[in-house]
Order: structure tokens, then sequence, then C-alpha cells
């Protein structure tokens, strides 16, 4: 154990050495992406995990600042609920140092109601909102690891109130769920 520490401590000095900031041009992303929600139900409480795939692909304007289009397609293995949201990317990649951290935001839209399943409508949907901050582990101006963490917003509307007589449910909710998000992926 004490061996595979000072190997991990040595592997990430030597990323952090060589770190370089991203070269203005083209530049893509592909992420491995978990969500976490809880919330209480009638019955107690509750737990969604989401996993997914994410991407964004755009242009890095300066060494600090990239732009970009993506998205992200995510589903629940405890129920058929989905997850499906292009989205605008903005991203800052920060340099202090040999610290690399960076912040990220992508506003979108979710065309999916997570309670619902995989129903694509616009009469479903809502924003979808997700701040992150995280760490970019530099190989090179064009290649990099990163690891962040955040909060994901999902806005929705869907149908609330149950009529117990014709067994259908009527009325429409806008609402919003939140989630702790997760992310592993590249840059290239």
């Amino acid at each position: 154990m004490k061996r595979f520490s000072i190997l991990s401590f040595l592997v990430v000095t030597s990323l952090a050495v060589m770190a370089k900031q991203p070269q203005e041009g083209y530049r893509g992303f592909l992420e491995w992406s978990n969500e976490v929600r809880s919330y209480k139900t009638y019955y107690g409480k509750s737990t969604d995990y989401f996993t997914g795939v994410s991407t964004s692909h755009g242009y890095q304007i300066n060494e600090w600042i990239y732009t970009g289009v993506g998205g992200i397609f995510e589903y629940c293995k405890d129920g058929p609920e989905y997850i499906f949201a292009p989205f605008l990317d903005i991203r800052s990649d920060l340099k202090f140092g040999m610290f690399t951290p960076f912040v990220d935001a992508r506003i979108g839209y979710n065309f999916t109601h997570p309670g619902d399943g995989l129903i694509i409508t616009s009469e479903n949907g809502g924003v979808y909102f997700s701040p992150k901050v995280g760490y970019r582990f530099n190989w090179g101006r064009k290649f990099g690891i990163n690891i962040g963490l955040g909060v994901t917003l999902v806005g929705y509307k869907g149908r609330y109130t149950w009529d117990s007589t014709t067994g259908e449910f009527y009325g429409v909710k806008n609402g919003c769920d939140s989630y702790f998000s997760f992310s592993i992926g590249f840059d290239f």
C-alpha cells in the first residue's frame, strides 16, 4: 500500500509539473457523467443514480476561455428515467503555478421528464443547467484528463394531480430537480 501511495503521488506530481494551458483552436471533450438525487416520497427517502456520457465540441478562444456545444444522455438503472439535453458550454481553464483547476457551466434544454421515462416532447422538458469545478491533469497542450464536481438543475413539466374516479392525471406542474454531479473524462 505504501508503494502504491508513493507511485500515485509521483504520477500526479509529474503531470502537474508539465502543466500547460490549452492552445487556441478546436477542442473536444468526452466525459462519463454521474448524477445523484435524494428526495422525500410518501414512503420515506429515495435516491436516484443516473449515469451516462456527455460530449462537447467547440473553440478554445485563448488560453483561458472555451466555448462549445454538446449533449448529455444519462439513464437511471432503477427505473425508466432518462436525461437527454443539448447544451451550450462555457469553460475557463485556470493556472496557478502547477495547479490547473477549471470552471465549467452548461446551459441547455432537457427534452425528457425524469419521472416519466424516455418521453421526448417539448411538453415534458425544461431548462438544463450544470455548473461545476474541477481539476485538469495536463498531458501537453492538446490532451488532458478532467475530474469535476458540481450541481445539475433539470427543469420539467409534468402532470401532478390524480383523479381516483377516472384514474387519470390532470393539471400541469413546473418543477426543477437538483442533482449532485461527478464527471471524469478527457479533452483533446
